[in-house]
């Protein structure tokens, strides 16, 4: 904010030294009646409005960095995501969508879990992610938890839609970082593994990200894992967008910043050719996820402009004259 109001009051200077040049009376100044009284005053009052309006309109950004601040004391150190595993399994269903009525009951775990997470990781106890792998998972781990929690605070009434409270700051591994942070981080994982299925498969609550899981990552499993995310994110017609009337493919962001590395992964396999991207991750999907991707060959493909909605689950409906619910 201070950034701004300096901003402010530099603008009136200026205007001040123009109006001097020129020899013109500010209408501010015939408004006070006296036109020797002193700009100086004219600029801290307006400065002071200012800071003013900034309060009063930021009482909302007051509120989401109070929502996502936690109370670290009592809690120890541990890289154990029992808690996340409950959440999960309540909050997501089949499709990787988030199941907003259910959050609330289970907020005291997902609470619980962050906090865990705000005062563990491979910054601030090494000695239990002694590996790359494990590190990795970590931070996967820790961008589900609280994507959840301010998909959370986004949908709920206590935080004005107006702001975009997936940029908010949290606590993480001993220090301060927002989701784009971790974002990031995991991309250069990507690029230093040489996998783009690391960053491609990021997983979140909106739609430039694949489906949530149904249970945390492993270490153990990851690689496994990864190839099930990229599946999924095919296959998920609202995360991975087939237009079919302009013939193109809309992507997600970090599937379009992995693209040339797609590209050289198909390359170095099978030879330098000319590829397309399409083509050159058809090699990594199962059958039913490549059956998808063939019908959109040859089509253009773009990224979203940005991360897109929350996909969270419909509502059960009732059609009248229908017996019982149909959900969507």
């Amino acid at each position: 904010m201070i950034y701004y109001l300096e901003g402010i009051y530099n603008y009136f200077d200026r205007f001040d030294k123009w109006c001097s040049q020129k020899r013109y009376k500010c209408v501010a100044y015939k408004a006070c009646g006296d036109y020797n009284f002193s700009m100086l005053y004219l600029k801290v009052i307006l400065v002071i409005f200012v800071a003013v309006i900034f309060y009063v309109v930021g009482c909302d950004g007051g509120a989401i960095c109070r929502a996502t601040r936690l109370e670290l004391t009592d809690i120890e150190v541990s890289r154990d995501v029992s808690d996340l595993s409950a959440v999960l399994s309540q909050v997501v269903d089949a499709r990787g969508r988030l199941i907003i009525s259910k959050i609330d009951s289970v907020q005291d775990r997902l609470i619980q879990q962050l906090k865990r997470m705000a005062i563990t990781g491979p910054t601030t106890s090494p000695e239990l992610y002694p590996e790359e792998i494990s590190r990795l998972v970590y931070w996967y781990n820790a961008r589900i938890a609280w994507s959840i929690r301010l998909a959370q605070l986004s949908l709920s009434n206590r935080v004005s839609r107006r702001r975009d409270i997936f940029r908010c700051t949290f606590q993480v591994d001993g220090r301060i970082m927002t989701l784009d942070q971790i974002d990031s981080l995991i991309l250069s994982y990507a690029k230093h593994r040489g996998d783009f299925r690391i960053a491609a498969c990021i997983p979140g609550v909106r739609a430039g990200y694949a489906p949530l899981p149904t249970k945390p990552f492993s270490p153990e499993k990851f690689n496994a894992e990864l190839s099930g995310q990229l599946n999924r994110l095919v296959l998920d017609e609202r995360r991975f967008v087939i237009d079919v009337m302009h013939r193109r493919v809309v992507v997600s962001p970090m599937l379009w910043a992995c693209r040339d590395m797609i590209i050289s992964e198909y390359q170095r396999r099978f030879g330098r050719c000319e590829v397309k991207l399409l083509t050159a991750m058809g090699v990594h999907l199962n059958s039913q996820a490549r059956f998808r991707l063939e019908k959109a060959l040859g089509y253009r493909v773009i990224p979203k402009r940005n991360a897109g909605r929350i996909i969270t689950q419909p509502g059960k409906v009732y059609y009248p004259g229908k017996v019982g619910k149909i959900e969507l």
